[in-house]
């Protein structure tokens, strides 16, 4: 039973209060890379020993040692007595184990697979409305517009475009689509990947803003960061609940992002990308379901930024009808509209590459890493000691 007690108590405290911890601290965004793999480590853990704490309880009366009992209850199912020795409590805990187990591996898997299928399904419309950038086709407006930016002659192609789309064809294909809303995003895929941009991105930005952006995405193609979210936005789903899981999404998405600022800011500059950051978070450009976008993830359940541009008249239906709440939710929205800018994740990022603060020194990032190191191999010093 102590096992299963200290096992409890340390998955209390890195499902509750470490997570709100982190998710409100300021240095991870001098770190962002070791901040990751920190909340990587809390996540895993807290899951291993929420587990373990329920197999710990469960198979308590057959032996002290969870290894001895675990081998003793494979013993008991082999000669065909699965529930010899343990108490009607223990059954319960061992259905509660069960269920946590295929509710945690089954909500991972279906999110998965639901944003595999969306951005299949978003790669292949691309495909089909969108051009290369060397095809794409510009109206006269857009064309005097860029030409009046970049100094480029009417009807090209921003050299900004040009210049990168090589560089993204490493990781995948450049797509541009003739939509008149500022949007870029990525869709990111093992062989698939997609950059995606809009014909009124190219109106809107300068050229050196446009390269910074396609940098933006290109590190988000390189370095596979859905990955890096999809574990967090499975927890979230299977705990929506849990105030902390959605701050843990959301922490780490912002993190994500960082990382793809800081490889964009080196090949270009931080002001360029803050320029761009400020220009496109002020349109709230919307980026579709499973993308990556250069305004950050959308949000589960999101309207305007979970979905295609070409479903932004619905979106916009939708806002409509939310407006008409009550007094409550609307005074609810207010409040979080009237938030400190530390609290708007596109604000937060245009701030850090506006002023940037010094980057961590080598022991920070050591200590990190050793504290990551260390979370994670509690459950198993706990199973040896006890």
């Amino acid at each position: 039973m102590t096992t299963a007690a200290i096992l409890a108590l340390f998955a209390g405290a890195l499902a509750w209060p470490v997570p709100r911890v982190l998710a409100v601290a300021h240095w991870p965004s001098r770190c962002p890379r070791s901040a990751i793999v920190l909340w990587q480590a809390v996540g895993l853990a807290g899951g291993v020993s929420a587990l373990l704490a329920v197999i710990a309880f469960t198979f308590a009366p057959l032996s002290a040692n969870l290894p001895v009992g675990v081998r003793d209850h494979a013993d008991h199912l082999a000669a065909g007595e699965p529930l010899a020795g343990l108490g009607w409590i223990n059954v319960i805990g061992l259905g509660v184990a069960s269920a946590l187990t295929a509710r945690l591996f089954g909500v991972l898997a279906l999110s998965t697979s639901r944003t595999l299928r969306e951005r299949r399904r978003h790669r292949h419309l691309v495909d089909l409305a969108g051009h290369d950038h060397g095809t794409h086709p510009r109206s006269s407006t857009a064309a005097d517009t860029g030409a009046a930016r970049d100094g480029a002659a009417s009807g090209e192609v921003p050299c900004g475009l040009c210049e990168h789309a090589e560089r993204v064809r490493r990781h995948g294909r450049l797509r541009v689509l003739d939509h008149p809303v500022a949007v870029a995003y990525c869709l990111p895929g093992m062989r698939h990947t997609r950059v995606v941009v809009s014909r009124g991105l190219l109106t809107v930005l300068t050229s050196d803003e446009l390269a910074a952006v396609l940098a933006h995405e290109e590190a988000h193609a390189r370095g596979r960061h859905d990955l890096v979210i999809q574990p967090f936005v499975a927890w979230q789903e299977t705990f929506p609940f849990l105030r902390p899981a959605r701050e843990a999404t959301a922490a780490v998405s912002l993190l994500v992002e960082m990382l793809a600022d800081d490889a964009a800011a080196r090949r270009t500059s931080g002001q360029t990308l803050a320029r761009a950051l400020a220009r496109l978070g002020v349109a709230r450009s919307p980026v579709p379901v499973g993308a990556v976008g250069i305004t950050g993830m959308p949000q589960q359940g999101a309207t305007a930024q979970g979905r295609s541009p070409h479903s932004v008249r619905g979106s916009q239906n939708r806002r409509a009808r939310a407006d008409n709440r009550t007094d409550g939710t609307r005074r609810g929205r207010l409040a979080e509209l009237t938030r400190p800018p530390a609290h708007a994740p596109v604000i937060a990022r245009i701030s850090r590459l506006l002023d940037p603060s010094p980057s961590a020194p080598l022991w920070a990032h050591v200590t990190i890493y050793l504290t990551a190191a260390c979370v994670c191999a509690f459950p198993v010093f706990v199973l040896l000691a006890t």
